[in-house]
Parts: C-alpha cells; sequence; structure tokens
C-alpha cells in the first residue's frame, strides 16, 4: 500500500478513465487487469489484499476483499444495464459472510462494466446503490472508492451542486451565527473563512477522508456534541507546525496549513 494523496489519487485516474473509457471488448478479456489497475490508482496493491475468481456455490465472484468490497465485473455492452446485474451481485454479498469463520460480508459492492460503475453499500442501504457514476467522472469522485485505500469513502454528488449548495449553506450559517451573537464580527468571519479554507482542502485532497465533512455530520447527528471542541480542534491542528501529527482518532493525518489564515483559531 502506497499512501496518496488526493491529487495523486485524481490525477492517476484521469490517466486510467482515458484509457478505459473507451474499452469496448468482452469483460472476460480485460477485467483482471482493469482491476489491478483501478487498485494501483488509489495506492493498493490487489494482490496483497483481493482475490480473483473465489468460488461460491458453483458461481466465482469476480474479486472479493473479504471484508471489504465484491467487485461483479460486466461488458462495455452493459453499461446502461447494471441493474439487470444487481440481484446477482447482491446475491454473491450475502452468501460471502462466514458464520464460521467470523468474517462478515464486505461493507461494499461494486458492479462494473468498465466504463460505468454503480456503488452499494448494502449492508446499511440495500434498496439503492450509494453512487451511480461514469469512468470519466471518477477522478472528480475519487472519494467514492477511498475504500480501496482503508480510509472512510465518501458518497458526494456532483461538483457544481456542492459548490452551489456549500455557498448557500455558508452564508446561512454566518447570518444565523450573527443573529444569535454566537461570537464577534471579527470570529465569525475567521470561522468561516476558515471552514471555507476546509471544504477546499477536502476537495484537494489535503484533508484526508473527507474529514471536515464528517466532524460536521457527527456534529448534526448528536447535537450535544460541541462544535467549538470538535472544529476547534481541527483548527488548532491546522495551526500547529509540530513535525508529529496525529496518527489515530478524529484528527489522523491533519497537516500544517502555513500561511496564517488559522494563526487564530476560532471555536464557536
Amino acid at each position: 500500500m502506497v499512501a496518496l494523496t488526493g491529487e495523486e489519487i485524481r490525477h492517476r485516474l484521469q490517466v486510467f478513465a482515458a484509457r478505459w473509457s473507451v474499452y469496448d471488448r468482452s469483460e472476460r478479456a480485460e477485467a483482471q487487469t482493469f482491476l489491478n489497475e483501478l487498485f494501483a490508482c488509489y495506492g493498493q496493491d490487489r494482490q496483497a489484499v483481493a482475490t480473483f475468481e473465489e468460488p461460491q456455490s458453483g458461481r466465482f465472484l469476480d474479486l472479493i476483499w473479504p471484508r471489504v468490497v465484491i467487485f461483479e465485473t460486466k461488458a462495455p455492452g452493459e453499461a446502461r444495464r447494471l441493474e439487470r446485474h444487481r440481484q446477482q451481485a447482491l446475491d454473491y454479498w450475502r452468501n460471502s459472510a462466514d458464520v464460521e469463520r467470523n468474517i462478515p460480508a464486505p461493507r461494499f459492492v461494486v458492479i462494473c462494466a468498465f466504463r460505468r460503475l454503480e456503488v452499494w453499500e448494502p449492508g446499511a442501504y440495500p434498496n439503492a446503490p450509494r453512487a451511480v457514476l461514469d469512468l470519466v467522472e471518477l477522478p472528480d469522485r475519487y472519494e467514492t472508492l477511498l475504500f480501496l485505500t482503508g480510509r472512510e469513502a465518501a458518497f458526494l454528488g456532483s461538483q457544481v451542486e456542492l459548490t452551489r449548495d456549500a455557498v448557500a449553506q455558508v452564508s446561512a450559517l454566518f447570518s444565523a451565527l450573527k443573529e444569535r451573537r454566537a461570537a464577534g464580527p471579527d470570529v465569525l468571519r475567521d470561522f468561516v473563512l476558515q471552514c471555507v479554507w476546509s471544504m477546499f482542502a477536502e476537495d484537494l485532497g489535503l484533508l484526508p477522508s473527507h474529514l471536515f465533512t464528517r466532524l460536521l455530520d457527527d456534529l448534526i447527528a448528536t447535537p450535544t456534541r460541541s462544535s467549538a471542541d470538535e472544529l476547534g480542534g481541527l483548527f488548532r491542528w491546522l495551526n500547529d507546525p509540530a513535525t508529529a501529527r496525529p496518527a489515530h482518532g478524529a484528527y489522523a493525518g491533519v497537516p500544517y496549513a502555513n500561511g496564517g489564515l488559522f494563526a487564530e483559531p476560532t471555536q464557536v
């Protein structure tokens, strides 16, 4: 496993997508090459973690990484008919758990026809895929398969929709904080700027595993948690030039953000 930044993964996927989005031969001819190269785009050695053609009840799984993911590959001509293959892929998933060996079914299932993918998380969302995307979209939505790195995947919408939503949310946030006098104008301004920087840093892969978004999701889900403590903790680490960075916990992998924006980490 080679640890890559988000930008490095994105660049590798751009080359990968350019090569495979025009592939139009059979599934059997190149499926294993395709999957080996996809894993490599995320810095993962497929041979070290996953196997091809694992037998199951007289059939064979195209790829299984125990506890993590099953890939079911189809020919490029099936790219617009992936729904036809869902039952087969989800049956593989259901039958992959091994109670005697205490091995649960993988968390994810990917149905892939080279130029189009469906990503399922059937244990949590059994009725619909978490993401459906064309291969050419994958470089900009690389977070969808971040589980290939051992990190948490992020299922986000299109970049345009996200940007519009983010602008609206930040504006609303500033107005709401100002209205309830959460802090002085200068502190609120710095807080919003630090939040905006964190969102862009996520998109560029500077903040690992969409850490900022996950902090927000956790705060929304559990109102008793403190944004001053948890976002403030993130901003303090972004302001800390120490060489030793958190290796575990909520702030694992947070970099030092040189430049002065976090010189006074806000707590709101």
